[in-house]
């Protein structure tokens, strides 16, 4: 063996080595296959869907009910964006209200129109139909609904064995929107 020879092979040696000190330390991806969780049943979507639009229209009412959706169905980033909402709820209600307005009940259909699956995601795409009732200060209770038809996108995500939900937005935008619906 040359000298250049033993001289290239001490700089490489070196050079992987220095190299490999610079790489960043990684811990074990957390990566989550289509395999590792169940195939999600549409009934249970359709489900958790229906809860969580009844829930967001909920907090339209004069008096909100409680919500539905247990905490291990949605994600952290699903329940963050609901509490931001709530406050944009709070005040669209309030000015509502200040002109004599509230509502009083709903009633809300979600139907699934279809549903994708692609690796650890799960998209349900539905159509919301909700009637809302109000009241007036002037008149009190309205008999008749406002009604509307909305068309939306659900996105799951496998989480721990389990799909969560992680967003819901409307499928069409630049139109007037319920007041319990936010868009980002």
């Amino acid at each position: 063996m040359t000298n250049y020879s033993r001289n290239a092979a001490t700089v490489a040696a070196l050079l992987v080595l220095a190299l490999t000190g610079c790489q960043p330390a990684v811990g074990p991806e957390t990566v989550v296959s289509a395999a590792s969780v169940p195939n999600p049943s549409s009934f249970e979507l359709a489900a958790i869907v229906q809860t969580a639009v009844e829930d967001r229209n909920g907090t339209a009412l004069d008096v909100p009910p409680a919500e539905r959706l247990d905490s291990g169905q949605t994600t952290a980033a699903y329940r963050a964006k609901r509490e931001r909402d709530l406050s944009v709820v709070a005040r669209s209600k309030a000015a509502f209200k200040s002109s004599g307005f509230w509502y009083t009940s709903f009633s809300t259909t979600v139907t699934v129109q279809s549903l994708e699956v692609s690796g650890a995601e799960v998209s349900v795409h539905f159509k919301e139909l909700t009637e809302e009732y109000q009241s007036s200060a002037a008149n009190g209770p309205s008999s008749v609904p406002t009604v509307y038809s909305l068309p939306q996108t659900a996105l799951f995500r496998a989480s721990a064995g389990t799909w969560q939900l992680d967003s819901i937005a409307p499928s069409e935008h630049g139109g007037a929107l319920p007041m319990s619906v936010v868009e980002d």
